[in-house]
């Protein structure tokens, strides 16, 4: 209800409270002339009970000499002994005579205010399309941070929960939407506690009423308290607890409730429970009205309030005695209670909310004050309920994990005393939950095992343990341990435990295969050692022990040569000089044999070298060879590599040689030397001439022994240099390729490994 509108109704109910105060004051004399000529208990009874609730009501509804006057006679005959059924003496009915003047003057006043008060006059700053009370525009949040980065990280955490954000690097947003909340870091001045001045005192009129909290750096005392002096709902230094964050967001920024609050109003003046009722409803909060406090239970269980307000002095059963009754009863032992009442003793007030009461307002009561009390209350007790069911689901949830799940599950104090053991615990024990609670934690763990402290110590751990089961099998386990404080402080230990006797099996089959496997490869290791020990010396024996023939078969020819000089025909002469070159070839393929077997030998020895250098003196000692032929040489200088210095002058001799020769029918030809980096970040070397060339179809059989791809008549050799080649590659961990066409010259590119750089 807007503003204007509650004064009307507030206005109403003024006028008809004065216009009941005659017949109310008339009923209080007649009772107290009867006391006065009779002592009349029930008189006694009845003009107390007037008298309390005039004394209750007349502020209320703005005449505050009503409540005095009848305050005064109520306190008269507080001190009256009902009970002796006798006249007051002269001086008491003086007094009740005077205050019953005093009532009757109180009673004319009002009447004259009420008829000269005109009608409020409609405020211009809240119109009757005002939002409600407590409610906001939609999820909106001001972001005040000069880091935009930091700003833009908390605008689409706050996304994600439903918020829409703006940032603003300036303590003062010059935007015109009005948001549901402020979050300001207070960084943006050098002074923390001036920037919360700024963000107190500066900000527009019309976010004066914004919820705004702060965010810091600082989490000391001093920023704190002076955030709560600047009017912050909260505070939270970095880095942002941002499910708190969040949490405290929902609660300022949801308005009025899905469902509205509740208001159970126990007050025997039904005058006044009808205004308190009309006073909330204005705020959209639902009313019941009890006069009768025997009454109260059905209203109770079908109303489901959310607070209750409660007169003290109401006739059979008053407030005190009723607070006390309602929290007897399990279900409404957390429901709040409010008394209203004219009581100013602080022994009754004590003794209200010693009963079960949660707050004491004086009559009379500002409708202000009870909208933000019944407010604050109900949402407490809201916030309380909610709590209470995500703890329950919580509950429901652990309670479903700790029965169904498939590791043990144990839950102690730190004594080593067992609260409860799940299924899984008892059938992994082999123990019901009585034994195991019977034996404690101790019990369990093999007592040999001395990593037991370790895992239940004073921080908990992991690691694996050996525990006993109930027919005394001891079997390995992963245990999980961790110490926590319960609800009534004392120190719990929960352990998780899971049987990994099937994995310590599988751990020593793998164990036993792996030692098997490293005795396989060390028998397989040696006896490929001794196959190729064995032939190397059946090559080197077999290469040797050809010579000799080659020898004596070259020896004999020229023997008979000269033998046979004056008779031997050309064609002879032409047979013998056949078998001569044929005997010095297979000379020379049997060292080659023996040089190519002997490289399996060898033992690498890496140093830095530089190839450009190496290539150039190779191709220096061509050149003075030829000197008639004309070749144009490019050798990238320095080509650095950690190789073999020998092995690698072996393979440029072979390499450049193969180049020298293919290019020899050339004019002019061109070998280059150098080297570029791979994909995989290793250093490629070349060898590129423009010389035959050769068909791709063939590159298999390139790095082959004793394969040719060009007859000898073309170009002399035996075919097992670059067999050669490949094999001082391979023994450097590397590979090597080639790529060539016909008549278009040959690439050749190697690699010497991974620390050939």
């Amino acid at each position: 209800m807007p503003h204007t509108s509650l004064a009307l109704y507030m206005q109403a109910q003024r006028q008809r409270y004065v216009s009941t105060l005659p017949e109310k004051i008339a009923a209080l004399e007649a009772a107290l002339r009867q006391i006065g000529s009779t002592g009349n208990t029930e008189a006694a009874v009845s003009a107390l009970a007037q008298a309390h609730k005039l004394a209750g009501s007349g502020g209320t509804f703005g005449f505050p000499a009503v409540s005095d006057a009848a305050a005064g006679i109520e306190k008269i005959l507080s001190g009256i002994d009902i009970a002796a059924r006798r006249p007051p003496n002269e001086a008491v009915r003086g007094a009740l005579d005077a205050g019953l003047r005093a009532l009757q003057a109180a009673l004319a006043s009002a009447g004259q205010r009420l008829a000269t008060q005109a009608a409020p006059a409609a405020d211009t700053t809240a119109r009757d399309d005002a939002p409600l009370l407590g409610t906001r525009p939609a999820r909106l949040v001001y972001i005040v941070e000069s880091d935009q980065q930091a700003a833009s990280e908390l605008a689409a955490q706050l996304g994600r929960s439903g918020y829409q954000s703006r940032v603003f690097d300036h303590p003062v947003p010059p935007a015109q939407d009005r948001p549901a909340a402020i979050l300001a870091n207070i960084a943006f001045s050098a002074d923390p506690l001036l920037a919360l001045h700024a963000m107190a005192t500066q900000a527009p009129e019309r976010l004066a009423a914004i919820p705004v909290i702060f965010m810091s750096g600082d989490s000391g005392f001093q920023a704190r308290l002076e955030a709560v002096r600047a009017g912050a709902i909260g505070y939270f230094p970095q880095p942002l607890d941002l499910r708190a964050l969040v949490t405290l967001l929902d609660r300022v920024t949801s308005g009025e409730p899905a469902r509205p609050y509740r208001v159970l109003i126990v007050e025997d003046d039904e005058t006044l429970a009808a205004v308190y009722a009309g006073v909330l409803q204005s705020a959209g909060i639902e009313t019941a009205i009890v006069t009768d406090p025997s009454q109260v239970m059905a209203p109770l269980i079908d109303f489901q309030p959310d607070l209750i307000t409660c007169d003290i002095h109401m006739p059979q059963c008053n407030g005190i005695e009723l607070a006390a009754l309602i929290r007897q009863q399990q279900a409404f032992v957390r429901i709040p209670i409010v008394f209203l009442s004219t009581e100013t003793s602080l022994d009754q007030q004590a003794q209200a909310l010693k009963q079960g009461g949660d707050d004491f307002i004086i009559k009379p009561v500002e409708p202000a004050a009870l909208i933000a009390a019944a407010q604050s209350r109900a949402r407490r007790y809201r916030s309380l309920l909610a709590a209470e069911d995500t703890l329950r689901i919580s509950e429901e949830r652990f309670r479903l994990v700790f029965e169904t799940s498939l590791d043990g599950f144990i839950q102690g104090l730190a004594d080593g005393t067992v609260v409860s053991a799940n299924p899984a615990a008892c059938t992994m024990l082999r123990m019901s939950e009585q034994q195991i609670r019977a034996v404690g934690i101790a019990g369990l763990v093999d007592p040999a095992d001395s990593r037991v402290a370790a895992m239940l110590g004073q921080t908990g751990g992991r690691g694996e343990l050996r525990c006993v089961r109930g027919d005394g099998t001891r079997f390995s386990v992963e245990v999980s341990s961790s110490r926590h404080v319960s609800s009534n402080g004392d120190m719990q230990v929960s352990v998780i435990l899971r049987d990994i006797t099937e994995r310590k099996l599988a751990e020593q089959q793998i164990m036993r295969l792996n030692a098997e496997l490293e005795s396989r490869v060390e028998r397989r290791t040696a006896e490929l050692t001794a196959a190729n020990e064995e032939l190397q010396a059946f090559s080197y024996s077999l290469a040797h022990d050809l010579r000799q023939p080659f020898i004596a078969i070259n020896g004999l020819t020229s023997l008979l040569e000269r033998e046979l000089a004056a008779g031997v025909s050309e064609r002879g002469k032409h047979y013998l000089s056949r078998i001569r070159a044929g005997v010095s070839q297979m000379d020379a393929r049997t060292d080659n044999l023996l040089a190519l077997a002997q490289l399996s030998r060898t033992h690498i020895r890496r140093e830095q070298v530089d190839l450009g250098a190496m290539a150039g003196k190779v191709l220096k000692t061509l050149q003075r060879r030829n000197p008639e032929r004309v070749v144009h040489l490019h050798v990238q200088e320095p080509l650095a590599a950690q190789a073999d210095a020998g092995l690698i002058l072996l393979l440029l001799n072979i390499l450049l040689g193969n180049a020298w020769k293919f290019t020899s029918r050339q004019a002019s030809a061109e070998i280059s030397v150098g080297a570029e980096a791979g994909p995989d970040g290793d250093m490629i070397f070349f060898v590129k001439d423009t010389g035959a060339g050769f068909d791709m179809a063939y590159a298999d059989k390139l790095f082959g022994p004793f394969q040719r791809l060009h007859s000898p008549g073309e170009f002399a050799g035996v075919g097992i240099g670059l067999a050669t080649a490949r094999r001082i590659v391979t023994r450097h961990g590397g590979r090597i390729w080639a790529t060539s066409a016909p008549g278009e010259g040959a690439r050749f590119d190697f690699t010497l490994g991974q620390n050939a750089r």
